[in-house]
């Protein structure tokens, strides 16, 4: 994902490549019109950290090394929802890494927590933060979007997932119902079949779901393709051209 902040005035572009485990693999550095021995500095530097991370070394310790150095710019963070103060840019990158994928929500000046519109204090378990991790939308999320990315949106894909699971447990109870009146000896076989190809219908609709969920993840439209079927319809001017077979739809 890119991160964009201004440190004391000057523009940072922070980009991070991902193994498909999620984890950080590389980072890119990039500073906006700055001279250019710096910016060459900074842009080695981002390739010194990614090759120390392809073989091996652990990201805490680049975060243990480089957190709370002090060198201009430093001053007011801008563009950053949790991370408000750096003493360097260095200081605001490891800080926004450690939040992002280590999770260290100590080196942020914001609980991402504290943001949302019911936050409550929690008493003695104030400053830890506890998620339902698992949760399977959260974990669909997490395989198709960058780590950065879903931090950002964390809280409210799992307040959706909480509304789906509940959903999805009554929708789980109705079909019990219905299977076990459809197994009853006074029902016949259209009920069993009308049964059989609710449930299909159901699961195709989910699955139908997921696609459109996935593509808009994406940065898709969210339709699907008159003419191959693929979920890869981008907006060009007023109509839908699909980036897969290149046909277009929805013209005027």
């Amino acid at each position: 994902y890119t991160q964009k902040a201004v440190v004391g005035g000057h523009k940072v572009y922070l980009r991070t490549g991902e193994y498909e485990d999620g984890h950080i693999g590389e980072i890119f550095i990039d500073m906006h019109k700055e001279g250019a021995a710096f910016r060459s500095l900074m842009n080695n530097f981002a390739i010194a950290i990614s090759i120390g991370l392809q073989y091996g070394v652990p990201l805490e310790e680049y975060v243990d090394a480089f957190t709370f150095t002090r060198f201009e710019p430093s001053g007011m963070v801008e563009g950053n929802e949790v991370i408000k103060m750096a003493t360097s840019v260095l200081d605001y990158i490891f800080r926004e890494l450690a939040v992002s994928y280590l999770d260290r929500t100590d080196l942020a000046h914001v609980d991402p927590q504290d943001m949302l519109p019911d936050s409550m204090g929690k008493g003695a378990k104030e400053g830890t933060r506890e998620q339902d991790n698992s949760a399977p939308g959260i974990e669909a999320m997490r395989r198709i979007a960058s780590t950065g990315y879903v931090r950002n949106n964390l809280y409210v894909w799992n307040n959706v997932t909480q509304e789906g699971q509940q959903a999805a447990a009554v929708a789980n109870n109705t079909a019990t119902a219905t299977a076990a009146a459809s197994s009853s000896p006074l029902t016949g076989s259209g009920t069993a079949e009308a049964v059989a190809v609710s449930a299909v219908i159901h699961q195709e609709a989910e699955v139908s779901h997921d696609r459109v969920h996935e593509a808009r993840l994406k940065g898709y439209e969210g339709d699907a393709c008159g003419e191959c079927g693929n979920f890869t319809l981008v907006r060009n001017g007023t109509c839908l051209k699909c980036v897969t077979c290149g046909a277009t739809s929805g013209c005027s």
